[in-house]
């Protein structure tokens, strides 16, 4: 049976250790109506089509890669595409022996969330582990905040597989910038943007 469902894609990442605890696949979604002014990733805002992916063949990709802990959702907004994005932790999670985890980014703060009457929401909501949640005010941003770029966000435990004892651990073993290599260029991540010395000292060579 041919799927019909498809998930808008913005770009994504095999492996990073910037966006979430451990090595995480990150997938941007494409499209964002809170739009938030100065957001790193204004490109994803637009609700135009990029790159239209069924679940099984995000799905495939992602048991492609090995020795990862979890799936992080970022954007864009994952919530607007909600019923995709649970739809492919489903399919992924059915398929193996110990589940992946699942963090996700959103500007939506967490009560807005929880009181949301969609039906599509709610499951997403209940097949994540843990959110960065909340939406980017500039006036409040902090560099050192973990997985967050203003201090209003705020990190959710949603399940017992984190908590907020590890974010000590984290703090030390994430990067707020990181850089990947690849035959279109540099996709940079993380929470320095374009001001990252890392991102800087290589586009300037």
């Amino acid at each position: 049976m041919k799927e019909n469902l498809f998930l808008n894609i913005a770009t994504s990442m095999a492996r990073s250790r910037a966006n979430g605890p451990g090595v995480r696949a990150v997938i941007w979604v494409q499209g964002c109506t809170i739009g938030c002014p100065g957001c790193y990733n204004n490109f994803t805002h637009a609700h135009t089509s990029n790159k239209l992916s069924s679940p099984s063949k995000i799905v495939e990709w992602i048991n492609s890669i090995d020795d990862i802990e979890g799936i992080t959702f970022s954007g864009g907004e994952p919530f607007e595409q909600a019923l995709a994005v649970s739809s492919i932790i489903e399919k992924v999670n059915s398929e193996r022996r110990e589940p992946l985890t699942i963090f996700i980014f959103t500007g939506f703060d967490f009560e807005t969330l929880r009181k949301s009457e969609s039906a599509a929401v709610k499951r997403l909501l209940s097949m994540t582990d843990m959110l960065s949640s909340g939406p980017y005010v500039s006036s409040l941003r902090e560099e050192q905040l973990l997985w967050r770029g203003s201090s209003n966000q705020k990190l959710i435990y949603l399940t017992d597989t984190y908590s907020s004892s590890e974010e000590e651990k984290w703090i030390r073993n994430s990067p707020i910038e990181e850089l990947v290599m690849s035959e279109s260029g540099i996709m940079r991540t993380g929470f320095r943007a374009k001001k990252g010395d890392l991102y800087n000292s290589l586009v300037n060579i």
